[in-house]
């Protein structure tokens, strides 16, 4: 699909994390307070433990784990040292208090939702759980945003399955009673967010904010995305209402 190739769809949903939220500095920054504090209690460097916590974090990633406790545990056992419920306890609120005070809205997002209902199309987000129930639909609503969609899906949380299965994107459907080839779904990470969009019949989208996808983009073939964007405002292009 070519950008001034004009679709007709009736919705429009996104990911959340690094799609409709700029959390790059509040990953970061949440890894460094982490890292921090256990340095302070084990007498290695945060530097040390930060690669440990970068190489956890891949892992539990690729087997759908999100549960912060689970990594942090992990973390530990992996420095050496033991903690109790409390002290994991402790480390997931430190971490997620540290997230949110860095994570910002990306400024293509405001103009493109408002410009995307003008359209009259409904909005959506379908996104992974953060590993314990309820946390990542309060994280969209203290972000401010929660208003702004039609249905909010949080596999995981409201599905068996986590992303990139497809049932999710089958139950974000069912809410909003449509076909999969009447909607766009759009994410940041092809091996997660078009496989199970694209299984539904979705058009699906990556958005590339810091060209890092595109080089490899090619090599995806049928199993790829249907189109690649830099911002969100270019799916604006693409609506017949434009």
């Amino acid at each position: 699909m070519a950008l001034n190739e004009k679709v007709n769809v009736k919705a429009l949903l996104f990911d959340y994390d690094d799609t409709i939220m700029d959390v790059s500095e509040a990953r970061s920054y949440a890894r460094q307070v982490i890292a921090h504090e256990l340095s302070l209690i084990t007498n290695f460097s945060v530097e040390h433990i930060l690669g440990i916590i970068r190489n956890i974090e891949i892992r539990m990633e690729s087997i759908g784990q999100f549960d912060r406790r689970i990594w942090f545990r992990e973390v530990v056992k992996t420095l050496g040292v033991e903690f109790g419920s409390d002290e994991i306890n402790r480390l997931v609120k430190i971490y997620w208090d540290s997230w949110r005070s860095k994570s910002r809205l990306f400024p293509d997002v405001m103009p493109t939702l408002g410009e995307l209902r003008r359209c009259g199309l409904r909005l959506g987000i379908v996104t992974n759980t953060d590993g314990e129930p309820g946390l990542k639909r309060d994280r969209i609503r203290k972000d401010g945003v929660y208003e702004l969609f039609d249905v909010i899906v949080v596999a995981g949380d409201d599905t068996s399955h986590v992303k990139p299965h497809p049932e999710p994107f089958i139950r974000a459907l069912q809410i909003l009673n449509m076909r999969g080839n009447e909607a766009i779904y759009v994410g940041d990470r092809i091996s997660t967010d078009v496989p199970g969009a694209k299984a539904v019949g979705m058009y699906t989208g990556i958005i590339d904010r810091y060209n890092n996808i595109v080089p490899g983009f090619n090599e995806y073939g049928n199993s790829g995305p249907d189109f690649v964007i830099h911002s969100l405002l270019e799916l604006l292009q693409m609506l017949k209402c434009t």
